[in-house]
């Protein structure tokens, strides 16, 4: 098996086990898809912060989002120029993170009304920085693959209620606060459906706005994980928000920047996470029908998302003589009863697959969003490292962890 030219065995016996190992020719493709559907294109750069995935975007030309002062550090870092980034702090600014953002020019969405008021005095008692600011609307709506991914609608803790728009005002009013911008994101992995539905939503609200430059209709592309099934068609979505642009402009009488954000379906596919079969284990249900289970070194501490979310990953075995399919439960070390790669709805649940032996490589596709920037030193587990492959040349991008590492630290 192979990422791009390079031999999986050949990647985990250079680098080790568990690693992440990220496909640039798959990330370029991902990166022309999305590019093509919006004038201006954001990574929402949460899926994914590698450096060297940042790199790609910026050399492709888009934009950055991030949700946090350290994500917009490290996007500077990375090279992008303040002109390039919008913060979008959803809930409250950290101490220091409005001056920091005035101080650099960094443009700012905001997500709560007490978000706007603070911004507004922060303004107000440095006497200098951009009045500009945009919002993040909750329509009153949201979608999602899981619960957890919903931010929109009435329990979601995100964005200000579209009906409390005129407080906005009031307050933009009171410190001299120009609405330039406005957002929405309703969720990770809804549908067409959905978006169509809130671009539409925002829209309207953007009119209430008459000093409105951009308007971002967020993330939430569809991805599909599961290779047996067509990729989510997401073409279609270029003709939604040209028909958005067109309404903005007979509306206003002038252009406005249209702007997506998405984070998941720029890098979910070009991640592969690879680690090596440890051990066999088998228990008997109450109608004693057997239960295999294949115990890897790969776990939630390194990839989160079936325990958290319940979520498919693709899943193969690398391995001489490989044993016939069966059904097969894939857990991690980790101690606890969750720590399993296959689930459904948030339960351990058999998939068919080829029985591995020990010393087999694991293959989980489908990891690059949400995969290493979720990751953890829980049960101190090192954090593993993560590899560049491009065409037959194989490089990493960040180092396993150490045992010193995680202990450096701490105080005594």
């Amino acid at each position: 098996m192979k990422i791009e030219k390079i031999e999986v065995r050949d990647i985990a016996k250079n680098f080790g086990t568990p690693v992440y190992v990220y496909s640039l020719e798959t990330l370029r493709r991902s990166i022309a898809e999305i590019k093509q559907l919006a004038p201006v294109t954001r990574y929402a750069m949460k899926a994914n912060s590698n450096a060297r995935i940042l790199k790609e975007m910026l050399n492709s030309g888009v934009k950055i989002d991030a949700v946090s002062v350290f994500e917009v550090q490290r996007a500077l870092r990375a090279g992008f120029q303040t002109n390039d980034i919008c913060f979008t702090s959803d809930v409250f600014f950290n101490d220091d993170d409005v001056k920091f953002c005035l101080e650099n020019n960094i443009y700012c969405n905001c997500g709560t009304l007490g978000m706007v008021e603070e911004y507004g005095k922060a303004l107000k008692e440095k006497g200098a920085g951009s009045p500009k600011i945009s919002i993040r609307i909750n329509p009153g709506e949201g979608a999602g693959h899981s619960k957890k991914t919903n931010t929109g609608g009435p329990y979601s803790k995100h964005g200000i209620w579209f009906q409390n728009l005129d407080e906005v005002k009031r307050i933009a009013q009171e410190y001299g606060l120009i609405i330039s911008g406005v957002h929405t994101h309703i969720g990770s992995g809804g549908d067409m459906e959905h978006l169509n539905r809130i671009c539409g939503k925002l829209v309207e609200f953007a009119k209430q706005f008459e000093e409105i430059e951009i308007v971002n209709f967020g993330g939430g592309l569809p991805y599909q994980y599961d290779p047996d099934q067509p990729q989510e068609d997401i073409s279609g979505y270029k003709t939604i928000l040209e028909e958005r642009a067109k309404l903005l402009k007979e509306h206003f009488g002038r252009d406005i920047v249209c702007e997506i954000e998405p984070g998941r379906r720029f890098v979910a596919g070009c991640g592969t996470l690879i680690g090596e079969v440890r051990s066999l284990n088998h228990t008997f249900d109450e109608a004693g029908k057997r239960i295999d289970y294949v115990l890897t070194n790969v776990g939630f501490c390194h990839l989160l998302r079936p325990m958290a979310y319940g979520s498919f990953h693709p899943i193969w075995f690398d391995g001489d003589n490989l044993g016939p399919e069966q059904d097969l439960i894939v857990a991690g070390p980790v101690c606890e009863s969750g720590d399993v790669l296959t689930q459904k709805d948030e339960e351990p649940v058999a998939r068919k697959l080829p029985m591995p032996k020990a010393g087999d490589c694991i293959v989980i596709g489908g990891a690059g969003a949400y995969g290493h920037v979720m990751s953890s030193n829980y049960n101190t587990q090192p954090l593993i490292p993560e590899v560049v492959v491009d065409g037959d040349q194989c490089s990493q991008a960040r180092n396993r962890q150490t045992l010193d590492d995680i202990l450096r630290e701490e105080t005594e």
